[in-house]
Order: structure tokens, then C-alpha cells, then sequence
């Protein structure tokens, strides 16, 4: 079987995968890619238009050249450094799981992701507003749909100012008062006064703390995706969250929330018919897609699908969250030495906003340790934060990579490709070696063990909700 795979600021590693002895063989071809041209505005001009195939949205990485977030600008980040993605997982894995076990209040005017431009990575065009006012938004499994709207905070700068959603111009645009039962925005901390809009303190799953005012008004994602009435957080925040550095100005809750997208695409689809799925790009130079009520019919004749039942958080069982019952995994066919409910523990949510895959202390130092004893013939490299099992590929045209595959509950197993459990980057280095490393990690403080983007790459993932499971579909994403 054969995939490419571009994958750093410099070098673009060509990953040719062939099976020899149970494992897969990569074959590195090295060239500097310094002088290519990015994509031409002609090679995806669905996503700068940010017009949709049916109910099919575009989805780019923020720092792709098809962005809509910042142009040139936004050409001139390229990938985003190691150090930022460690420290955006750290940030939204502590929220999601400290505040929500705590049930504590935030305040309302920190702002922890000040130092982090850029932290939510896959983006698409959606419209708000009669007419529509079309925003860059990202899509969160875990929160509240919001916008920044105008009049702007005291502190929001002129140019973020000009980006902001615009109630004036808006004819279908209504608060919802104070009283009413969508006045109730938990885990926001909502303070209304008699007669009034309904305020409220958001903080979402990335330490983004505002004040703001629920309201509805229209959401346009296609001509066959469009919502009315369509409940958001109007946020008054400044710029030192929504600054020029192509960041979206705001989200749209794929959660399981009485008012979010996924919920209110099944009240408006038939049976038979998913919430949503998406595709995410494999990189920045590569775009996915989000789509809305997507048929699962579409799925039924197609090969390789695999099918996970969508289970409750044991000590969380009201959790709006996707979670799957994760119960073993393997290394090179030998399952790792531990029981299934070692495994399910807290669960194993799938999330669009951590990059790496964390398991719990002991299930990953065992992975780790078989992984290290496949990979024994290569020289290990320095670790990175809590990537702690790298190898140094200097010189060497070939390496052979173990399988790994993660066994789910109802008996159904996933084999994983190289591109989803293997980082490949040169930056922070001073040498031009090739820099590998398993793009899992523990987190010990939390309990969780989480599914991160790199490890639903190259697959169609979709969230059938009404039907109870997720299914992971291959070879509909596409690389390029």
C-alpha cells in the first residue's frame, strides 16, 4: 500500500507503507520544499468562498493557504511549532477536566490564552445574521456555540473590531430575555436581572473567559444547512483573545446540548440520518470537510467501516461528550497487559481540539515500552514535554514502524496508520535530521484517555447520535 505524506517547515517526508513481518516499512525521501508555491487560490476556491457541496462545509487548518482566516499572512506561519500544540492540549485537557469535575465558577475577565495565537486549528466559513454575516469559526465537541459581536469591548483594537458579528444589521437577530427556559447556559454562570437579556460568564474548553448575552438569529453553513433561530453567546471580549493573527471568532457546539448544531440537525432530519461527521486535513497544505445530517446510508456499502458504540462517562453519566469504550490495544498483535476496565476508567472521549492521544499513566507507559523495544535498533532523541519516546532518523532510508491497533468493546479493532501514531518535525533542532516521535502521551493528573486529531486523520469520522455509535470510514478524506 502506498500514501504520501508531507509533514515539516523544510523537509517533506514521502511515507511509501509496505508490510513486512507485521510490520510497516516507511521509506524517507527527503526535499526542500523552501521554494514551492503554496495552492493557488484556484486549487480551492470552494473554501475562500466559503461556499459548500450540499450540506458539506469546507474545513482547513487555520494556517492553510486556503484559509479564510488571514491570506498571505496567514501563509507566512506555516506548521504550527510542537511547543504550541503541547501547550493548546495541556490547556483544554485541564478545563475539560478540572472545571467540569469542580463544577467551579470562572471569573469572568482571565484570559490564560493570551500567549497562544492560533489555538484552535480547523476552521470553516459560516454565516450569521439575515443577511448572512460570514465568520472563520471552529467546531468543539464540548461547548457552547458564541461569536464576538459588536459593540466591542474597551479593549478590542479597531481591526478585530471590524470582524465581529453585527446585531444592527441583522433582521432576524432577537435576545432571549431573562426568565425564559433558554436562559439556562450551564457550565456558564448566567446573571440576569428582572426584565432583562440573558447574561451570562462563558468560559468554554480553552480558558476563554468572557461576558456575554444569549441570543438567536439565523446560521447559514450551506444553501441546504441553515438553522433559524439558532442560539449563541454574543461575547464582549478583547483582542487579546480575538487578535490579528487569523484566529476564528468563535465556535459552533457539535456537543449533544439541547441548542447545539448536532441536536438541532436531527430535529430537522429524517431517521437514518447522522448528527454530523467530519474529515479533518491531514496538514496544512490539505483540506477536510464538515458535514451536516449526513445520510448513513452513504456508509452501509462501503468497506472498512468501523462501527463504535457511543457509551455514557462512568463518573459522568449526564456528560453531553462522545466517549467509546476503548478496551485494549495492541502493539505488533500483542495487547498490552491490561483488563478492559483498566481501560474504560473514565472513559475515552474523542476530541477535535487536543492534537496527541493522552492514556492514563500505566496503559501508556506500557505502550510506550513496547514501542521503544520494536524500535530498539533506531537511536532515541531528546524528549519534547510529554512526548517522551523520539528517535533520531539521520541517514536511514528506510524504518520499520509496528503495528498498532486499538480494540473497542463491542469487538470491533482499528488498525492504525503511521501518519495517526508517528510526529515527524524539525523544528527547535539545529541539526536537519528527521525527528520522530509516538504521538501518544500520559496525562496523569486527569484520568481520561483521549482520542486527539492526529489519531482520527485520514478517516471520515461520523457522530450518528440518534443511532447511539460513531463511525470511523476510510479512504473518503482524501490527502490532497
Amino acid at each position: 500500500m502506498a500514501s504520501a505524506m508531507p509533514l515539516a517547515l523544510l523537509l517533506l517526508l514521502c511515507l511509501l507503507v509496505s508490510h513486512t513481518h507485521g510490520s510497516r516499512r516507511v521509506l524517507f525521501r527527503s526535499s526542500d520544499d523552501a521554494g514551492a508555491s503554496p495552492p493557488s487560490n484556484a486549487a480551492c476556491p470552494s473554501i475562500a468562498s466559503g461556499h459548500s457541496n450540499g450540506n458539506k462545509v469546507p474545513l482547513v487548518h487555520r494556517l492553510s493557504p486556503c484559509s479564510p482566516l488571514g491570506g498571505d499572512d496567514v501563509r507566512k506561519h506555516g506548521k504550527a511549532a510542537l511547543h504550541e500544540i503541547l501547550n493548546r492540549d495541556g490547556l483544554r485537557m485541564r478545563y475539560l477536566s478540572e472545571v467540569k469535575a469542580s463544577n467551579q465558577t470562572a471569573p469572568a475577565t482571565a484570559n490564560v490564552m493570551s500567549s497562544l495565537p492560533g489555538v484552535f486549528s480547523y476552521t470553516a466559513l459560516a454565516g450569521y445574521g439575515t443577511p448572512a454575516q460570514q465568520f472563520p469559526v471552529y467546531f468543539d465537541v464540548s461547548g457552547m456555540s458564541n461569536l464576538q459581536c459588536k459593540p466591542c469591548s474597551s479593549g478590542a483594537g479597531s481591526g478585530t473590531c471590524d470582524r465581529t458579528f453585527d446585531p444592527t444589521q441583522s433582521s432576524t437577530f432577537t435576545t432571549v430575555p431573562c426568565g425564559s427556559p433558554d436562559c439556562t447556559v450551564e457550565p456558564q454562570t448566567s446573571s440576569c436581572a428582572s426584565g432583562g437579556s440573558c447574561a451570562f460568564t462563558f468560559r468554554n474548553s480553552t480558558f476563554l473567559y468572557a461576558n456575554g448575552t444569549v441570543v438567536t438569529d439565523t446560521l447559514t453553513l450551506s444553501p441546504s444547512a441553515t438553522f433559524e433561530d439558532f442560539f449563541v453567546g454574543c461575547l464582549q471580549v478583547d483582542n487579546q483573545y480575538f487578535g490579528d493573527d487569523g484566529i476564528a471568532i468563535g465556535n459552533i457546539d457539535l456537543s449533544r446540548r439541547r441548542h447545539s448544531l448536532a441536536t438541532r440537525a436531527l430535529l430537522s432530519s429524517p431517521p437514518g440520518t447522522a448528527a454530523f461527521s467530519y474529515c479533518l486535513p491531514a496538514d496544512t497544505d490539505t483540506h477536510g470537510f464538515l458535514t451536516v445530517a449526513p445520510a448513513m446510508s452513504e456508509y452501509s456499502s462501503l468497506a472498512g467501516v468501523k462501527y463504535l458504540p457511543l457509551v455514557t462517562k462512568p463518573t459522568a453519566p449526564d456528560s453531553d461528550w462522545y466517549y467509546v469504550d476503548l478496551v485494549a490495544i495492541a502493539v505488533e498483535g500483542k495487547d498490552l497487559p491490561f483488563p478492559p476496565a483498566e481501560f474504560r476508567g473514565n472513559g475515552t472521549f474523542i476530541d477535535n481540539l487536543v492534537d496527541f492521544s493522552y492514556l492514563s499513566p500505566p496503559i501508556y507507559a506500557a505502550l510506550r515500552d513496547e514501542f521503544r523495544r520494536t524500535m530498539a535498533k533506531y537511536q532515541p532523541a531528546p524528549a519534547f514535554k510529554y512526548l517522551d519516546t523520539c528517535y533520531n532518523f539521520t541517514g536511514i532510508d528506510y524504518i520499520d514502524l509496528p503495528n498498532i491497533t486499538l480494540k473497542f468493546g463491542n469487538g470491533e479493532t482499528m488498525d492504525l496508520d503511521d501518519r495517526q501514531y508517528m510526529y515527524f518535525f524539525r523544528e527547535h533542532l539545529d541539526e536537519g535530521f528527521p525527528f520522530g516521535c509516538l504521538a501518544f502521551a500520559a496525562y496523569p493528573t486527569y484520568g481520561y484517555n483521549w482520542l486527539g486529531t492526529q489519531v482520527q486523520r485520514t478517516k471520515e469520522i461520523v457522530f450518528d447520535v440518534r443511532g447511539g455509535q460513531v463511525a470511523f470510514v476510510p479512504s473518503r478524506c482524501g490527502l490532497r
